[in-house]
């Protein structure tokens, strides 16, 4: 597999893929990157995001956002939730960082790497970038429940990292200062950091889920894109089938009344969960099953493909249409005990039957970025056109 889109962030992507670090690492010099002030300038004066899309932090606290959007104002209706990029320039101004949420939803280019980057992972990749003015601080000392890869497009900014002080926390076990020890508290403050280290533009840092960091801007501003790596546990997967059993009658029933204030039904009744359960993951391992719904439960965060409007206006294509593949359009291949080929789109799926089944599955498998043409198919014509035509306004290929 090509990994352009992680090569273009660290050095070694085949090496970080095959073992992804445990430890805090950073890479000088590392990125390509290009997403510095103009973007972001494009983005709030634009006036056309909508207050999920931006987040300011003043303080190491979320601005409320009624303060900086268009809610309470006299203004056309539709547009309470559009940010206000005066409101926002004068919370910089007051040292606050501002947070583009969801930038891989709002910024193309970000968006077509994250999709890459989710196909070379086999993870759903998300991006927030983060502007914080000089001698300012977003979030101070805090973990994540995912791991992240921080690149550094403009400015520059200090990170401490500090070892976990509560290992592999889950999405419901988000940063918590409170329940951090005193002796904990020591460690963080005045200890000496696992790893310390100024970013400059194109450096990279990976801090992986539950590791410590505290991060400041120096005497210039700091711009960075984080990148969201999220973790499947067997967590995740034992609640999604646990959920799945409502489907079973059996795990429907009433248990006694009586649960709360008898010991002994309660014990009847979790010997019976038990039992039942003990039945059903047995069979479940026991026998080859169809685990596309579990997979498609997982793949409902993976961005959609790209498919561009104002192609419909374009000319339709022939057998001598250069076009691509697509590859990281897909965010999953399924064969089907009727021998066609599913492939989910992230927001949908498509089915491909007989021939062409086969033939989208080694185009998806090859990833290659070498144009092609329907004329080099083995399938008649007409057939190979429509084919064309399908993974085009499916965003599985590209004009080239």
């Amino acid at each position: 597999m090509r990994t352009e889109a992680l090569s273009s962030l660290i050095p070694n992507a085949a090496d970080f893929l095959a073992q992804p670090p445990t430890e805090a690492v950073n890479w000088r010099d590392s990125s390509t990157l290009d997403f510095g002030l103009a973007a972001v300038s494009e983005l709030l004066d634009h006036g056309s995001l909508q207050r999920q899309m931006v987040s300011l932090v003043k303080d190491g606290k979320r601005v409320a956002q009624s303060a900086y959007t268009w809610a309470g104002q006299p203004i056309q209706p539709g547009f309470a939730d559009v940010v206000r990029s005066t409101k926002v320039s004068a919370y910089i101004g007051a040292g606050a960082t501002t947070v583009l949420e969801s930038l891989h939803r709002t910024w193309k280019p970000i968006g077509d790497l994250c999709r890459r980057l989710s196909h070379e992972t086999g993870l759903p990749i998300s991006a927030n970038a983060y502007l914080t003015p000089s001698g300012s601080q977003g979030f101070a000392h805090h973990y994540d429940t995912h791991s992240v890869l921080i690149v550094q497009t403009a400015g520059s900014k200090t990170w401490q990292l500090h070892a976990p002080v509560y290992n592999d926390p889950l999405e419901h076990q988000p940063w918590d200062g409170s329940k951090v020890t005193e002796a904990e508290w020591t460690r963080l403050r005045t200890g000496t950091p696992y790893l310390e280290v100024t970013l400059q533009p194109g450096d990279s840092l990976w801090i992986p889920r539950g590791w410590i960091h505290n991060g400041f801007a120096t005497d210039e501003h700091s711009l960075h894109v984080s990148f969201s790596f999220p973790t499947l546990t067997p967590y995740f997967l034992a609640a999604e089938l646990v959920r799945a059993l409502g489907s079973e009658r059996a795990f429907r029933a009433e248990l006694p009344w009586g649960f709360g204030r008898s010991a002994e039904l309660r014990g009847e009744a979790l010997a019976t969960t038990a039992k039942l359960l003990a039945e059903h993951f047995t069979a479940l391992s026991e026998q080859p099953t169809d685990n596309s719904e579990l997979a498609d439960t997982y793949r409902r965060f993976s961005l959609e493909s790209a498919r561009r409007p104002l192609d419909n206006f374009l000319p339709a294509p022939t057998a001598e249409t250069q076009v691509r593949t697509v590859a990281e359009a897909a965010a999953g291949v399924d064969w089907l005990p009727n021998g066609n080929l599913r492939v989910h789109l992230g927001d949908s799926i498509v089915e491909f039957e007989d021939a062409p089944a086969q033939v989208v599955a080694d185009l998806l498998a090859a990833d290659s970025a070498v144009p092609w043409t329907a004329a080099g198919f083995d399938l008649p014509e007409e057939t190979a056109v429509e084919l064309v035509t399908l993974l085009l306004r499916t965003g599985l290929a590209a004009r080239v």
